[in-house]
């Protein structure tokens, strides 16, 4: 299956996963960071005539907020912006580890913004909560999907992608979960529907990763994003990890720094502080 088949059948299987995701609800919130996820399924929930609510957080003074913006505007939808500081990290963390139930670096400044997200969420009266998660490992993402590529070719990319689809429910999805439950939150992830994650593992790593040089990767994804009517600078947009657009694994850093110890070694002090 060439890229162009591939992305016109993978736009019908989303539109139908997000259909079913949204077969009981009339407004939904979206954890929205103006990427090619977000914004392919706040383009799905639209042709789902539901009403879309896209939600951005980060620290203040970022450039990722305005891109943010231009991308809800060109897709026609409110933002729902909330700007934070490097305090408001430092206050939240505690919290965010004792929520996700271990000191993993990476995974308490993925779970800062998204606590921010859920919050705002709850905040604004919407009881749903839309993420493109599990994108990344359904269609290659992440950069270093590009080493597994170098090293193994295309079948041990594919064998690579599809394991770590299948711990992501240990590895994001029950973080991410607990993040959500706690402020009333019901977290839904069209991109885990069986129908998409059944096409998607079946795909060749080919229409995913051009090659072990390939910058953008996901292609499949985006060129389906094209097809929905995602604008081509949202669709060519590069990856870029929520810890990252938001600013808070820089902020986390800097707290660190402070307290004269490493990211590891702040992070473990206030995990068992927390469960103390």
């Amino acid at each position: 299956m060439d890229v162009e088949t591939a992305a016109q059948e993978l736009q019908h299987v989303l539109l139908e996963s997000t259909e079913d995701f949204l077969s009981d609800v009339n407004e939904v919130a979206v954890a929205f960071s103006g990427g090619v996820d977000s914004s392919v399924i706040t383009v799905l929930a639209k042709l789902c005539h539901v009403e879309v609510h896209p939600i951005f957080v980060g620290l203040e003074k970022r450039k990722e907020t305005a891109l943010a913006q231009r991308a809800a505007k060109a897709l026609g939808v409110p933002l729902h912006q909330s700007n934070y500081s490097v305090a408001d990290v430092k206050e939240v963390l505690p919290r965010a580890l004792w929520l996700i139930e271990e000191p993993n670096p990476v995974n308490a400044s993925i779970s800062v913004p998204l606590f921010w997200v859920a919050h705002q969420s709850a905040k604004l009266g919407f009881r749903v909560l839309l993420s493109g998660q599990g994108a990344d490992e359904l269609f290659g993402g992440y950069r270093r999907y590009l080493g597994d590529y170098s090293a193994y070719g295309s079948v041990g990319l594919q064998r690579k992608l599809y394991e770590d689809f299948a711990s992501s429910y240990e590895s994001n999805f029950q973080r991410d979960n607990k993040l959500c439950a706690f402020h009333k939150i019901e977290l839904r992830m069209p991109f885990t529907d069986w129908k998409t994650v059944n096409l998607a593992l079946s795909l060749p790593a080919e229409v995913k990763i051009l090659s072990a040089k390939d910058r953008l990767r996901k292609r499949v994804l985006r060129k389906a994003a094209r097809k929905l009517g995602v604008p081509k600078f949202i669709a060519e947009a590069p990856k870029k990890a929520i810890q990252y657009t938001s600013g808070v694994n820089q902020a986390m850093k800097k707290i660190a720094k402070q307290e004269g110890l490493t990211l590891r070694e702040y992070i473990e002090k206030l995990f068992w502080e927390s469960i103390g």
